[in-house]
């Protein structure tokens, strides 16, 4: 199962990278458990004029869990010149507020990939709370099926806390009124180039996670 996982990544990220797909700028994925997961970087941002590297694995992630979960999913695919997770007017954050209120969304994810440099695996940004309109029981479901799957250095609200008002979990707790996490996946995690890569892990913690949100939201 791996090396097909990895291989309909590499294939789907292709078709990213080289504009392929996605013409309008965005890929949106219907579901029918009421949680959806975003892919905000998955092309390259621009930050204060300064471009920033894709997360394209986010829009991989974001796409085999819709398909086998079936939570819905939004996934950027081109880049305007923006960064949805920093500037405050952005085209990617209205279409998922719209995407939220016509299907009566209850949990946001918005995935981001954090560099292998780091020496925990996962930080979980909260905005202290503030975000997840204190649902910290979804957030131990989170913390729990990682650590199911042998995922270990979970923390949370760590450095990327998600606490400024223009990110995309901010910005859609506020708006829309539901819990919204920020999950920063090590790099050494997701990329085959790595020993220890934990790609099937990640996506059936999550997996589970999502399937175990529909009971409580």
């Amino acid at each position: 199962m791996n090396n097909d996982v990895i291989e309909s990544f590499k294939e789907f990220e292709f078709q990213i990278k080289n504009k392929l797909i996605g013409e309008e700028g965005i890929i949106i994925l219907n579901g029918k458990i009421p949680v959806i997961l975003s892919a905000p970087h998955s092309v390259e941002q621009v930050r204060k004029g300064r471009i920033k590297p894709a997360e394209t694995r986010t829009a991989s992630i974001v796409r085999f869990l819709s398909e086998n979960v079936n939570c819905y999913g939004v996934i950027k695919t081109r880049n305007f010149n923006d960064d949805a997770n920093y500037d405050e007017k952005n085209y990617f954050k209205d279409v998922l507020i719209d995407v939220i209120k016509n299907n009566n969304i209850k949990v946001l994810i918005d995935l981001h990939i954090m560099s292998a440099n780091r020496k925990h695996n996962i930080d979980i940004g909260t905005g202290r709370g503030k975000n997840i309109l204190n649902r910290y029981d979804l957030l131990d479901i989170l913390i729990n099926n990682f650590r199911l799957y042998y995922i270990e250095d979970v923390k949370v609200d760590y450095i990327f806390t998600a606490s400024f008002k223009n990110t995309v979990s901010s910005t859609i707790s506020r708006c829309c009124k539901i819990p919204c996490f920020q999950i920063e996946i090590n790099w050494k995690l997701l990329s085959e180039n790595y020993n220890e890569n934990k790609i099937i892990e990640i996506l059936n913690s999550l997996s589970k996670s999502i399937i175990e949100f529909k009971e409580l939201v």
